[in-house]
């Protein structure tokens, strides 16, 4: 039977409104990283969702936007905006993706009719604040690695916001998070936490949790987040826990406040102060048997010394031990600790342990005897100690054969541009200068770290009474006082009919004291000290002497000087702030007479005699003038 055309065209209307919707439904599902069982803690109930393809609980999935900010890289996951329906129930959620096994979400309200993302007062699109959302947990959780959460040993004081009860600071409350890298168990995922009880504190305890990590994050209040879930609780509401901090608290000593939640609800972490239990927690060495020594150092390591490596170090040897505390940032820093166990030559084992670390190594130092104030040496590569090594009795010797051969100092065996590393006594004791005499300098470099004028309580310019025509920048290190270099940026040249300088009131602008000087790879490298420097109060120079009148040097950014500084290095990725070029410019009557010292031989001591009850210096040479003088009146008078 033929059918109209108006029958036709309905037929066909309803065909593809059929097919379009069933186009529309199937376009709207959610995306894999969002599947899964959750449980959330919501109006003080427990509630368990299920996400799948296009159901949320019992609603289904009507319209999805998905943000273009992606959260994890990995997975590619990111946030998103639904509208669900079920029954007559039509509403938004959106959802933030926080790590695999954590969901945060914000459930709108019910409208009757159909809602439209973007929907003025019913579905806007923007992003919650933390307090409004809820957060699911994945029931199955996936593997996630607690570093972002823990990583380490810690010592922590708890106080729980209920009972009345106080703050608990037990030495037995230890976080202990140790991570093996490559490890084919699940210490990567799981961190155990001991409650240590305290006299007095009635809502203290001592128990042991076992808390596998659920991932972090940071939210849009500043704060980080993490998820933890207790690996032998017997309900899902004792089950997960949330965590706060916030990462620029900027303390003094390496501690960082805690809070967290009784059950799983994030909205209830306020911040650092505000939470069910409040903790404050602390980094402290691993327990370890192998701090004990067993050899002793040089004895005159003793003392405190400053490292310039890629972060400060302050350094304090004695006779047994090595005590590094390595400045990150203006308020975070590291501890390392290293004890001696055997020794041969200049080559020294040592046992590190790291202050907040589980692992313990073994390292091999080769240090260089003393000099000036310098301790040059070099660190090799760690070595840890196997189970299987631990019950040889000759451990020890092993350990020294494969940590202190001379291939572990460099990373590769053909390595040959290496160089030494070294300490500065602090505070340093000076030495006399290795570059003597009086110089007019030409300096290149920025002009923020270029010598500049600096008045001690006079007047710049006019000078009064004094009639300067010719001005230098004047650079010496004199009999008087060998131990300094004084630099004036702007020295008065001139000199009156008798050849005296006319000056009275130039003053040096830096006083820099020699510290120790060196040659390594026919490199002459000199450290001064200036308490005065804006920079760092140690500076390395490459210094050279061109001709028997001229001197030219390099200062490096702070104490220590890159490998490829050399003394005619003046640009910045040289690691260079400064270049002098210096030319002998001694008067008269300066008695600043010129002298120098490539540092051959660093170890030579200066022969010099200091002759009682008088002001001057003789050398060995002026001594053996007196003496033949002394022969000579000797033979007048016979």
């Amino acid at each position: 039977m033929a059918l109209s055309g108006n029958c036709r065209f309905w037929i066909i209307t309803g065909v593809l409104f059929f097919t379009l919707f069933s186009i529309s439904q199937q376009a709207c599902k959610f995306p894999d990283w969002y599947h899964g069982e959750f449980y959330s803690q919501e109006k003080g109930q427990g509630k368990k969702t299920f996400i799948q393809e296009d159901l949320w609980g019992n609603f289904r999935c009507r319209e999805l936007i998905i943000m273009n900010e992606t959260v994890n890289k990995l997975t590619g996951a990111k946030n998103a905006i639904i509208s669900v329906t079920h029954e007559s129930c039509h509403k938004c959620i959106y959802v933030l993706y926080r790590t695999e096994n954590v969901l945060q979400y914000k459930s709108g309200d019910c409208f009757t009719s159909s809602v439209s993302l973007g929907e003025p007062g019913k579905c806007r699109i923007y992003r919650p604040a933390s307090d409004q959302l809820m957060t699911l947990y994945r029931l199955k959780i996936r593997t996630v690695s607690c570093k972002t959460t823990f990583e380490g040993m810690y010592h922590f004081t708890y106080e729980i916001n209920e009972g009345g009860g106080g703050i608990c600071n037990s030495k037995d409350s230890i976080i202990r998070a140790c991570q093996e890298p490559g490890s084919p168990y699940v210490d990567n995922q799981l961190f155990l936490m001991t409650y240590g009880k305290c006299r007095g504190v009635t809502n203290s305890k001592f128990q042991q949790f076992r808390f596998q990590c659920m991932g972090s994050w940071y939210g849009d209040d500043g704060f980080m987040y993490a998820g933890i879930a207790n690996t032998v609780a017997n309900e899902d509401r004792a089950r997960f826990k949330c965590l706060l901090t916030k990462k620029d608290q900027n303390p003094t000593d390496n501690k960082f406040l805690w809070v967290r939640s009784q059950y799983s609800e994030c909205s209830l972490l306020s911040g650092i102060y505000e939470g069910y239990e409040r903790l404050v927690v602390q980094p402290v060495p691993p327990v370890t048997s192998y701090v004990q020594p067993s050899c002793n150092l040089p004895t005159n390591l003793t003392g405190t010394w400053y490292h310039v490596g890629e972060y400060d170090s302050d350094v304090v040897i004695n006779d047994t031990h090595i005590y590094f505390k390595t400045k990150f940032d203006e308020f975070s820093y590291e501890e390392q600790y290293f004890s001696c166990q055997q020794t041969l030559g200049t080559r020294y084992l040592m046992t590190k342990i790291t202050v907040g670390k589980c692992e313990m190594d073994f390292v091999c130092f080769d240090i260089l005897p003393r000099h000036h104030s310098i301790v040059r040496f070099r660190i090799g590569k760690p070595n840890r100690l196997t189970q299987d090594e631990e019950q040889d009795k000759d451990y020890l010797l092993k350990k020294f054969r494969q940590s202190c051969t001379w291939q572990a100092f460099v990373l590769n065996r053909d390595d040959y541009d290496w160089k030494y590393d070294y300490l500065i006594f602090n505070p340093p004791t000076p030495i006399p200068c290795p570059i003597g005499g009086r110089y007019r300098f030409i300096q290149f470099g920025h002009d923020n770290e270029r010598y500049k004028t600096r008045i001690r309580g006079v007047t710049d310019k006019p000078r009064v009474q004094v009639d300067c025509r010719h001005i230098e920048s004047e650079a010496k290190s004199c009999t008087k006082d060998m131990t300094k270099m004084e630099i004036d940026a702007e020295y008065c040249e001139t000199v009156d009919y008798r050849g005296r300088p006319i000056g009275e009131y130039d003053e040096s602008d830096h006083v820099l004291k020699c510290v120790g000087y060196w040659m390594e790879d026919l490199r002459s490298y000199l450290i001064t000290y200036d308490d005065e420097d804006a920079v760092s109060n140690f500076r390395c120079w490459v210094y050279e002497r061109i001709t028997w009148t001229e001197v030219i040097l390099s200062r490096g950014v702070r104490g220590k000087c890159k490998r490829s500084q050399t003394a005619h290095s003046s640009e910045a990725s040289d690691g260079v702030s400064l270049k002098l070029e210096m030319h002998e410019s001694e008067r008269l009557y300066d008695d600043c007479p010129q002298r120098f010292d490539p540092g051959y031989d660093p170890y030579k001591k200066p022969m010099t005699i200091y002759v009682l009850n008088s002001s001057f210096k003789n050398t060995a040479f002026s001594l053996l003038v007196l003496i033949m003088a002394f022969a000579a009146l000797l033979n007048l008078n016979l």
